[in-house]
């Protein structure tokens, strides 16, 4: 019984470690750190589904393509399609392709960001 928390222990060190030199792809699990683990989408994205997490990108080693979008399919060679508004969707055609499904960056609204207590649409008069 003193063994399994010994190497829980472990596990959680090797991966909390492992971020130094991490891969472009983690898996996501609720209260555990990235596990950076994954050089191949398809790899991470089949973790993923073991484990009941999600496939993310590594963001010290991938940067996710900005997209309207919502989701990204991530295939050979780290190219990537941003057309799934839904993580359904995505991770249907990710098990399909043999990819994986990750976040897609949010694109900056556009123009000027306000300052504080500034209104833009102020009327002001000559």
């Amino acid at each position: 019984m003193i063994v399994r928390p010994a190497l829980l222990a472990c596990f959680i060190g090797a991966v909390t470690a492992s971020q130094a030199v991490a891969a472009p792809f983690c898996v996501q699990l609720t209260g555990i750190p990235l596990q950076c683990l994954y050089v191949d989408p398809t790899s991470c994205q089949q973790e993923a589904n073991r484990t009941g997490g999600r496939c993310a990108a590594n963001p010290a080693e991938f940067v996710a393509p900005v997209s309207t979008s919502q989701y990204c399919l991530v295939g050979a060679g780290n190219t990537a399609s941003c057309v799934y508004p839904d993580q359904a969707d995505c991770n249907k055609e990710a098990i399909r392709q043999g990819g994986a499904c990750i976040a897609a960056t949010q694109p900056s609204p556009p123009g000027p960001s306000p300052r504080p207590g500034v209104d833009l649409y102020e009327i002001k008069r000559p």
